[in-house]
């Protein structure tokens, strides 16, 4: 082995430790070994420790009980998260094959663990405990009070909505977020700290069994989904169904990931789940500044937000603003009929998401539009136009601060051929200023920021970041790819309701966001080390021997 595969070694055992408390070789066999494994068990249960997710299951328990008295629940808190994320990394997180486990497969070492007493009982019997688990959790994280064994009326549907919970939705919100996060901060220090804030955001279908409930707008209709609060997802525009039969039923997961930290540097940073929320299909009012907020919470780091346009269509109160005064810029895409003049404040228009002099030419100024929606010029008159706009851009000094106020510098406007918009004679105007300060002070002002967006549109630069957002839709392709935690079958979803698919896509962005981190380690160090130096044994004891390999069921020995 060279010096540099010594060296490449040596780090690759640390960051396989630091994310799952194993070397490589050590963590494939305690992932293998499955539920028999104490350290299977073990190694989910760290993490739902670390998480912080029972003592906040704890302490709204004890908000939401009425009295003290009752039956103390056979499996708690920490031993139902942990076994439903072991069983989504293993594939399966359906009752029966949990019961399967508690029934079979755990060894007393892992029973006392999990702090379950009662040994004994069919898989008839763990299913009825375990469902009763679960349920504990989804009750204290359901926003409405429904059945979910028989359909609910139009009167029982109005009053679900008039009983709705904002503090229990909060709560899954946190919840979910708390055991991601868990494992991003697994992500080794040195990697860590090389993140330069960039996030992508999108929304994707949590499909569910049965029919699509009517729309929103048809409340007063009975729910023909077991799952009532269930929504309509349609491939179209917004993806807000009406209920139609070619509509499906489901939810929509919004999800933040990590990008890399810039275009062309896909080794630079893993893509991983940061920030996570629920939503009814096309229902975006509220749930992506949550989910960014949520990843606020865990990194201080603020970059580029690439999104696509349904986001820049939202008010600019509920999404762009705040996430300027959090610190990021946006990486946009329009719609074609969005394009061309945006808005305007005393000497500056928003053109296409930028800010230029309001005397730049007409044609420079419709550019996109006419080439993307009116199809009036062609694609090569098109770029000259856009290379031509860059000298009336104005600039930007700084990021956005924390009330959402950013500066901006003009052109040298003597080196520019200027337009009177009124009359279209050529000008000399002078500037009061020699810079713009763009703040969310009045409704001109909030429709700029609605749009405004830092690279200018379809340059080379703008395509480079905005390719970017690809990242969050192979992610989230990734949470359900079969070969992975298979949250794409809605066979492995069966609970019904809000918090169950909640949960279920909390675990398997939990145990990817592992996965990713194992994956991106493992690349940085075959890029140095042969494939048997992976898995080679190379942790030593204190006089410097070498320790023996680990077997499926002995613990790792403390160095």
């Amino acid at each position: 082995m060279t010096p540099q595969q010594a060296a490449a070694a040596e780090q690759f055992d640390r960051h396989m430790l630091e994310t799952t408390g194993y070397t490589y070789g050590e963590y494939e066999r305690v992932h293998d070994a499955g539920p028999s494994a104490p350290e299977h068990v073990q190694l989910y249960g760290q993490l739902v420790d670390e998480s912080g997710a029972v003592d906040m299951l704890q302490q709204w328990d004890e908000e939401d009980r009425k009295a003290s008295s009752g039956r103390k629940p056979l499996i708690n808190f920490r031993a139902t998260l942990t076994l439903y994320l072991m069983h989504t990394d293993g594939g399966n997180q359906r009752y029966w094959d949990v019961a399967r486990t508690l029934s079979a497969r755990l060894t007393d070492e892992s029973f006392d663990y999990l702090d379950i007493k009662e040994r004994n009982g069919s898989k008839d019997d763990w299913y009825h405990r375990y469902w009763r688990a679960v349920n504990r959790i989804l009750r204290l994280t359901s926003p409405w009070e429904v059945p979910r064994n028989s359909f609910l009326t139009a009167i029982g549907y109005q009053r679900a909505l008039e009983a709705y919970s904002q503090q229990r939705r909060d709560r899954m919100d946190q919840l979910m977020n708390a055991l991601l996060h868990a494992a991003v901060r697994r992500l080794p220090a040195d990697i860590r700290s090389t993140y330069k804030g960039n996030v992508a955001i999108d929304a994707t279908l949590l499909a569910i069994a049965g029919r699509p409930n009517p729309g929103e707008k048809y409340n007063d209709r009975d729910r023909v989904n077991l799952d009532a609060m269930s929504g309509a997802y349609t491939r179209k525009g917004k993806h807000k169904g009406k209920g139609k039969r070619t509509d499906l039923a489901g939810w929509e997961a919004e999800t933040v990931v990590t990008v890399p930290n810039a275009p062309g540097q896909p080794d630079s940073f893993p893509v991983l789940t940061t920030g996570l929320t629920l939503h009814q299909p096309g229902r975006i009012k509220h749930g992506p500044l949550i989910a960014i907020e949520h990843h606020t919470r865990l990194f201080e780091e603020r970059g580029f937000i690439m999104a696509d346009r349904a986001y820049n269509g939202l008010r600019a109160d509920r999404f762009q603003n705040p996430t300027r005064k959090l610190g990021f810029r946006a990486v946009y895409k329009y719609k074609d009929n969005s394009t061309g003049k945006q808005g305007a404040i005393d000497d500056v228009i928003l053109v296409d998401g930028c800010l230029y002099v309001r005397w730049m030419p007409e044609a420079l100024a419709t550019a996109s539009h006419d080439y993307l929606f009116k199809k009036s010029i062609d694609r090569e008159t098109y770029h000259k136009r856009l290379q031509k706009r860059t000298a009336y851009r104005l600039l930007e000094k700084g990021r956005p601060d924390a009330d959402g106020y950013q500066r901006f510098t003009f052109p040298d406007l003597s080196k520019l051929m200027c337009i009177d918009p009124a009359t279209g004679k050529r000008v000399k105007p002078e500037l009061a200023n020699r810079t713009f300060t763009l703040g969310p002070t009045n409704q001109a002002s909030m429709t700029i920021i609605k749009s405004l967006q830092t690279f200018e549109y379809r340059s080379e630069k703008w395509y480079a970041w905005q390719g970017l957002r690809s990242h969050v839709e192979s992610n989230n392709q990734y949470l359900k790819d079969d070969s992975h935690t298979d949250l794409g079958n809605p066979s492995k979803r069966r609970p019904r309701g809000y918090s169950s698919q909640g949960l279920a896509v909390a675990a398997a962005a939990t145990v990817a966001n592992i996965r990713r981190i194992v994956t991106f380690v493992t690349n940085k160090a075959k890029r140095v080390l042969e494939p048997k130096q992976l898995r080679a044994r190379r942790r030593t004891d204190e006089t410097g021997t070498r320790l023996e390999h680990l077997s499926p069921t002995e613990p790792p020995q403390q160095q």
